[in-house]
């Protein structure tokens, strides 16, 4: 069983872990490719990766991928979520682990910004 686990910094205000909880809602309603959609938050708020990732190794999730919300590659990205990877995969070794990168490294990312602002001109 495949899942996704969306992976976020985190925020002390309430409305931005609501919108978070909410995009995770939205990608597991329009996804076939995976059974389950979780989200996380490194620092600020719940649930951690580890609650998140115990959860769908419980569900019986033997994939799982690794996504990175975050623009640039500052501290998190290149420090600790290679981490995380290591502890998941110490902690799950029968789980198959990918880590994608960051979501602002996507190639398609100048394309969805042109788009964006293009719309609402």
């Amino acid at each position: 069983m495949k899942a996704l686990l969306l992976i976020v910094h985190g925020s002390r205000k309430a409305s931005s872990t609501t919108e978070i909880a909410q995009l995770s809602n939205n990608i597991a309603q329009q996804s076939a490719d995976f059974s389950h959609v979780r989200h996380c938050f490194l620092e600020l708020a719940d649930p951690k990766p580890a609650t998140s990732l115990h959860e769908l190794v419980a569900l019986g999730c033997d994939h799982i991928v690794l996504m990175p919300y975050f623009l640039a590659q500052g501290f998190h990205v290149a420090q600790d979520l290679p981490k995380l990877l290591n502890q998941a995969q110490q902690d799950h070794p029968s789980v198959c682990f990918k880590l994608l990168e960051h979501f602002g490294s996507a190639q398609q990312m100048p394309n969805w910004i042109l788009e964006y602002v293009t719309e609402s001109d």
